[in-house]
């Protein structure tokens, strides 16, 4: 081993696995989350090393550098692991590049999410409905969280009245689902993005869902949502319904054949509801929600656990009272579950 404080890994994986004590200096959240085979943490092994080198390595081979240093100063041999470990990371999956390792670093290190959650995300394709209040909050979190591919799909052009909540939005006049596109790409330009300027129906709902893993409907009036409902269901499509107005919104998660749909606990889109245009909203209201469906789909996409299904959050951000309504599965009563069962 050469003299040099730092050791890349090439070098380091030809060394004799007896000629040296690996050590993980990070924190042991992020050593349980995942480590390079054999290594301990800081703590330990250190004070019998005797004549053994000490390497060390942190999250991106800076901090080791003074370590080793250090140890070197108490008369130990030691090197820092260049590029730690995101540079080992990337040595053993080509999936990502380092840039993207240090994107998604915070989120790796969640036990929830992992290096396999993440790989999971980034070969997921979800579709977005609508890329208005709820759409724009979903589909930029989505972006940030590396989903690979989104599709949006909208045909609506950009008001100035929209502007008090679709945030993703810059110009007025310029088609929705475009517009939300440009800001997904500005925010990773890692992913693929799908604009759809057109309306979603039952006759493009075959082909287009057939591309995605998961939908979430981003609408604003109950007909469209049962249609969204109706559709996704009728083609074995998992999806996430949100609503909001005013200061309250709502969210539930439906998985085909397997938990309740919208009309098994509706049977019909209410009659006179409010809108956005006829009651007000509050943007950051829209925010929430959106942000709460990008939560579930991820949740869907990298383990498919705590979902919200069998029932609906619903949350008044004016009290900031939140509470679950839970119902009973599958309605024996429902037109549309009842065609696939």
């Amino acid at each position: 081993m050469n003299g040099e404080i730092e050791i890349t890994i090439e070098e380091f994986l030809k060394l004799p696995k007896e000629s040296y004590i690996l050590i993980d200096m990070r924190s042991e959240a992020y050593y349980r989350q995942g480590h390079i085979e054999g290594a301990v943490l800081t703590h330990e092994n250190i004070g019998s090393a005797g004549n053994t080198d000490l390497i060390f390595y942190c999250q991106y081979g800076i901090e080791s550098i003074e370590t080793a240093a250090y140890f070197r100063r108490c008369g130990f041999k030691a090197h820092s692991l260049k590029g730690g470990y995101m540079q080992w990371l990337k040595k053993q999956s080509d999936m990502f590049d380092m840039e993207e390792l240090e994107r998604y670093d915070r989120q790796i290190t969640l036990e929830q999410i992992g290096m396999t959650g993440q790989q999971k995300l980034k070969n997921s394709a979800v579709l977005i409905i609508g890329a208005g209040g709820l759409g724009c909050p979903c589909g930029m979190y989505l972006a940030a969280a590396g989903v690979g591919r989104i599709g949006i799909i909208d045909h609506d052009e950009v008001c100035l009245s929209n502007m008090n909540r679709q945030v993703a939005h810059r110009d007025i006049g310029v088609g929705k689902a475009q517009s939300l596109k440009n800001t997904l790409i500005g925010i990773n330009d890692k992913i693929q993005v799908t604009a759809y300027p057109e309306r979603f129906g039952a006759d493009n709902a075959a082909e287009l869902l057939d591309r995605y893993d998961f939908v979430i409907d981003c609408t604003d009036t109950a007909e469209t949502k049962f249609m969204i409902n109706d559709l996704c269901v009728l083609n074995d499509k998992p999806y996430c319904y949100g609503g909001v107005i005013g200061f309250e919104g709502q969210v539930m998660t439906v998985i085909p054949h397997k938990t309740a749909c919208l009309r098994c606990i509706f049977e019909e889109p209410p009659t006179g509801c409010e809108t956005c245009e006829s009651h007000g909203i509050i943007g950051a209201a829209a925010g929430v929600i959106g942000c709460i469906q990008a939560l579930e789909a991820i949740k869907f996409i990298t383990s498919r656990e705590r979902l919200l299904t069998d029932k609906m959050f619903i949350f008044d951000m004016l009290t900031m009272k939140a509470r679950i309504a839970k119902f009973g599965g599958i309605s024996s009563r429902c037109s549309i579950c009842q065609k696939k069962l």
